[in-house]
């Protein structure tokens, strides 16, 4: 037993102590059986990571200094654009308002599980765009009014809108957590007998970007553009 721990040390993941984590740190080898960061990650398309502007910028004074990467034709047999959908037009003369996606507290991910709880439909039971009360006035909104939100791709959803002075202006903060509503059409009818959510509400990926990150798949749910108008 005394010999078993000279050799492998008391705890293998975090004492260095042992024999083998000496012979392995010689040799340059991670000891513990963890991953090792790659300052230099050769095989992504950014050896050394760096920022790139997104797709559809707010700032499309940057985009020329942190273009996007080139398009993908053959992604998974799909052809991704990036660097042609970043030039296509001056994404914010048409899509003005950039937004912050996120969750609400009440609902977790889609929402598909947490809007069958009446009790947790009841404090957060429809889906709203957070602005500014001096950007929404701007627009000609109240608080409480609807308004019709247009995405870069096409989409639109229909919305309450409600004032918050915890966004900036010229943002929207959209949670990511409802369904049930396309476009402003109610779809409740098409669930199931007694399957039917508590909390109906616009999905806001009909408005989001469909950029995201080649090497992690991370989309780009905080720099979306938009459109707002008073519905």
């Amino acid at each position: 037993e005394e010999e078993k721990k000279a050799v492998e040390s008391k705890n293998w993941k975090t004492d260095d102590s042992g024999i083998l984590v000496k012979y392995a740190l010689k040799a340059g080898l991670a000891p513990y059986g963890n991953a090792r960061a790659r300052t230099i990650v050769w095989d992504f398309i950014d050896n050394i990571p760096k920022h790139r502007e997104p797709l559809h910028s707010f700032r499309p004074d940057l985009v020329k200094k942190y273009p996007a990467v080139k398009d993908n034709p053959k992604h998974f047999r799909t052809h991704v654009r990036y660097e042609s959908e970043q030039n296509a037009q001056e994404w914010t003369k048409d899509y003005p308002v950039n937004i912050v996606s996120g969750r609400v507290v009440y609902h977790m991910g889609t929402g598909t599980e947490t809007r069958a709880s009446k009790y947790l439909a009841e404090l957060s039971p429809e889906m709203y765009g957070e602005l500014h009360p001096n950007f929404a006035g701007k627009l000609g909104l109240n608080d409480g009014d609807m308004m019709w939100v247009y995405g870069t791709g096409g989409g639109k959803i229909k919305i309450k809108c409600k004032f918050s002075f915890r966004v900036a202006e010229d943002y929207v903060f959209l949670p990511q957590n409802f369904s049930g509503i396309w476009s402003g059409e109610h779809l409740g009818k098409r669930y199931p007998s007694s399957t039917a959510p508590y909390a109906f509400g616009e999905s806001s990926n009909q408005v989001t970007s469909y950029g995201f990150d080649q090497q992690t798949s991370c989309p780009e749910t905080k720099c979306s553009l938009v459109r707002i108008e008073k519905a």
